[in-house]
């Protein structure tokens, strides 16, 4: 098992890759969008997605809770239309108790961004929150710190040459679901920082 100190070494070496080219293309895991026991079903979103502009997207999730696919359409960095699509799946490491207030899942994925070149990204990460309820209303704050790794496929670099690289990276999610009494779904709000920046709103089914 990896020690501390060698933890330590990664989250360092991490932090300090910088991000280069791949910063001009659209990612489709940001924001991830992912709670800790997601709720399964169909959501769409609108999206200021990292590299890139405005965009849409839907989510559907397994009823298995186990796996999510999406796909979207957002604007790239020249005005372009690009598209995004992945898949991601999630699985529970605890589940909120007396002892301990947190549900917390870990999370992974792989999926694409599309426009004058292609970013495939691979994230690994934890999902944390807890849910507060009242009068028939349920209220969850969450948060997803994950590495991930950007591999960035061009079709020819400035010399003609095919080229591609990879980047490793850090993010973290901030994000809130809100059920409403009776209500037949939940308001999901998702934002990127770190090493992504983006922000989304949707509604789940």
């Amino acid at each position: 098992m990896m020690g501390k100190p060698k933890w330590l070494m990664l989250g360092t070496v991490l932090l300090l890759v910088p991000a280069t080219r791949a910063e001009a293309q659209i990612a489709w895991d940001a924001p991830y969008l992912v709670p800790p026991a997601p709720t399964p079903g169909l959501g769409i979103y609108l999206m200021d997605v990292h590299g890139g502009g405005l965009g849409v997207m839907g989510m559907w999730r397994s009823p298995r809770s186990t796996y999510g696919l999406r796909g979207g359409i957002a604007e790239s960095h020249d005005d372009d239309i690009g598209i995004l699509g992945g898949i991601d799946f999630a699985g529970d490491i605890t589940r909120a108790s007396s002892e301990f207030p947190l549900d917390v899942d870990w999370v992974f994925g792989a999926g694409l961004g599309v426009s004058d070149w292609v970013r495939v990204t691979v994230p690994l990460g934890l999902t944390m929150g807890h849910t507060f309820r009242d009068s028939g209303a349920a209220f969850t704050p969450y948060i997803t710190p994950r590495i991930f790794l950007d591999v960035a496929f061009d079709s020819e670099d400035r010399r003609g040459r095919d080229d591609s690289e990879a980047d490793l990276g850090l993010a973290v999610d901030i994000g809130l679901d809100l059920r409403l009494p009776r209500s037949g779904f939940i308001i999901r709000f998702g934002g990127s920082l770190g090493d992504r920046e983006a922000v989304a709103l949707g509604l789940v089914f």
